[in-house]
């Protein structure tokens, strides 16, 4: 709609000039010069009619447009929609296509595959069955070969055994044949003879196994008692003073590796005296001792003593080349410049 505006301004105006005067003593020209002010009311008044006029149409040729944009997009939307649905059921249709083509010239393949390992299987399992048939005829063969060379060395072996052993084996008959004269016909008077004899060197016999079992017990019973006295001096030595409850001490050893990535891993290795204990209160409690003590030299001595004899006995002992390696660089690692003692 239109509306009027009032405002007021100040505004500053100069100005200058000349003017003659008559002639007198001496007559001439002068100048003059400047400003004034002077407020001046100024009223705008602003006409808006066309201009709403002009928007007005222009808004229903937008509306118009919008619409014709809104109806282009939705069509562009489901032809582009139906376009896609179009072009996926075609690849999803081609796609299946393709696949049920391979997987069936993939199942031809193998078909034709099996058929002819089946073919090769029969085959194998005939080979085999001819080789199960020769091979018990074969060990048939060779059993019945070798059995009776076996029953043919058995006897032999039996004769030259006999023969080797002859006065044996005839004492063995006589007395067989005296047993089954003695106990086979009615002479009375022989066999209470007999029977006497034999009483008297079966109690002989006894006595003798006796003696021979109470023999066999003093041998036990010394062995008993000697491997008593052993343990008791082995107990001696190893058992210290001072009853039951005391302190005792083992090595054991403590490795802490870091790896590329900075996680720490803990590993403890140590005698089995120490397999009940906590090793992760073992690991804190190593982590929190203080080793800034260095070790002494005479300690420093005898530990190198004691190493280089260890190393020198491995070397010894190395039987091939990898073991010499490993003694010589073994040797080559000892250092105790960085060993440290625990703190007080």
């Amino acid at each position: 709609m239109s509306y009027k505006r009032k405002f007021t301004r100040t505004i500053c105006v100069e100005y200058s000039g000349s003017v003659s005067y008559p002639a007198s003593e001496t007559g001439g020209f002068k100048s003059y010069s400047g400003h004034v002010y002077e407020d001046v009311e100024f009223i705008v008044e602003v006409d808006t009619d066309p201009f709403e006029e002009s928007i007005k149409d222009m808004k229903e040729s937008v509306d118009l447009v919008t619409g014709s944009v809104v109806a282009t997009k939705a069509a562009h939307v489901k032809s582009i929609y139906d376009t896609s649905k179009q072009v996926g059921d075609t690849i999803i249709a081609g796609f299946f296509k393709t696949v049920k083509s391979d997987i069936s010239q993939q199942i031809t393949e193998l078909k034709t595959k099996t058929d002819a390992l089946l073919v090769q299987l029969h085959e194998l399992a005939k080979r085999c069955n001819d080789k199960r048939r020769q091979m018990g005829n074969d060990y048939q063969r060779i059993c019945s070969r070798y059995g009776k060379l076996f029953n043919d060395l058995n006897r032999e072996l039996e004769n030259r055994i006999h023969a080797i052993d002859e006065p044996i084996f005839k004492f063995q008959r006589k007395t067989s044949e005296l047993a089954d004269r003695q106990t086979g016909d009615s002479m009375v008077a022989t066999a209470s003879v007999t029977a006497g004899e034999n009483a008297r060197v079966r109690s002989m016999i006894s006595a003798s196994l006796a003696k021979k079992d109470a023999a066999n017990a003093l041998r036990s019973s010394e062995r008993f008692l000697a491997e008593q006295y052993r343990t008791d001096v082995l107990l001696d030595a190893c058992l210290r003073d001072g009853g039951e409850s005391t302190r005792f001490a083992t090595p054991f050893m403590v490795m802490e590796t870091t790896d590329t990535g900075g996680v720490r891993n803990t590993q403890i290795y140590s005698s089995p005296m120490l397999q009940h204990y906590n090793q992760q209160e073992l690991c804190n409690r190593m982590e929190s001792r203080k080793w800034d003590t260095p070790v002494a030299d005479d300690s420093q001595e005898r530990i190198s003593e004691y190493y280089k004899s260890e190393v020198a006995g491995l070397s010894s002992a190395a039987q091939t080349d990898h073991d010499r390696r490993v003694a010589e660089l073994t040797g080559r690692l000892f250092n105790l410049s960085n060993t440290a003692a625990p703190g007080k």
